[in-house]
């Protein structure tokens, strides 16, 4: 039936679905294919292109900075999936609990720091952080705890402290996106399991986690690429720095393209990324796939 249906209005289906998919050819695809086009050739943007070959792409893995940007890539992106997909899988169960009041003032709470900039979440965690009158340390004082970090001076407290702010501002997206698919889980499944005796703890590890798996792992894949993809949060608090411990590959392209001019290696760069977000993206893809039949 949807066959003929599709046959009768083909043309029709066509028309209103070209308008997408031109716009994703010009803003996706298109993109795409001129990066890495780019990533062959040496250019600074001025001047004509001279086409290197795979030399940009030797480059890349030869520098110093390739083996840190892509260890703290990786950690960035595990420390998202673990914060987010893990405390918003958590919220998600317990809003949708009966007995629990106010669940719609937490859910809102939860999902403020979503609303704020990146620039004022940053500045705010700047200061937190700060090593001299940070929030931190200064609680740690008045609890007359001989305990101080210099957290955005040091290599590995300057990753994860970083990693913390991006995953604390993003954890209500998630949270809400895993808590849509909780909520559209056949209500019929929680109480044949509650007829069967079934506590609470057995119902979300036995139903809720494998019912609501594909939408956990789309959540997944998004925490894992933005890993990958992180800037803006990382730039703004630590610029990379101190040296290069929080130095990741989005900042490793942005520096190639910006600050030397170097569109073909930064295209290089960003090649890579796309494909470790792709690679990422099958992974956990197959990882999963055994839930997507999981109602037949």
């Amino acid at each position: 039936m949807n066959s003929t249906l599709f046959k009768k209005n083909k043309r029709w289906l066509i028309l209103f679905a070209a308008p997408a998919i031109i716009l994703f050819c010009v803003i996706i695809v298109i993109p795409l294919f001129q990066t890495l086009y780019y990533s062959f050739f040496e250019w600074n943007g001025i001047k004509v292109a001279a086409f290197k070959g795979i030399e940009n792409y030797k480059k890349l893995f030869h520098s110093r900075e390739i083996n840190t940007s892509f260890i703290n890539s990786i950690v960035y992106a595990v420390f998202l999936v673990v914060y987010q997909v893990g405390l918003g899988t958590a919220f998600a169960f317990i809003l949708t609990q009966s007995k629990i009041r106010g669940k719609l003032i937490f859910r809102n709470v939860y999902f403020i720091p979503v609303l704020l900039s990146v620039s004022v979440v940053s500045q705010l965690w700047i200061q937190i952080y700060n090593a001299e009158f940070g929030l931190i340390n200064q609680l740690a004082k008045a609890l007359q705890i001989d305990w101080s970090q210099n957290w955005l001076n040091q290599k590995w407290t300057s990753l994860f402290a970083v990693a913390f702010v991006e995953s604390w501002k993003g954890m209500g997206y998630i949270m809400l996106i895993i808590y849509a698919g909780v909520r559209n889980i056949p209500e019929i499944y929680n109480e044949a399991a509650s007829i069967d005796g079934a506590t609470a703890f057995q119902k979300f590890r036995y139903l809720t986690l494998p019912l609501a798996m594909p939408t956990i792992r789309v959540t997944i894949v998004m925490c894992m690429t933005n890993g990958f993809r992180a800037f803006d949060t990382t730039y703004l608090m630590t610029g990379g720095g101190p040296g290069i411990f929080t130095y990741n590959l989005t900042i490793m392209m942005y520096q190639a393209m910006i600050g030397k001019n170097d569109y073909g290696y930064g295209s290089a760069i960003a090649v890579l990324i796309v494909m470790v977000c792709v690679g990422m993206m099958y992974v956990v893809n197959q990882a999963t796939r055994r839930y997507d039949r999981i109602y037949e």
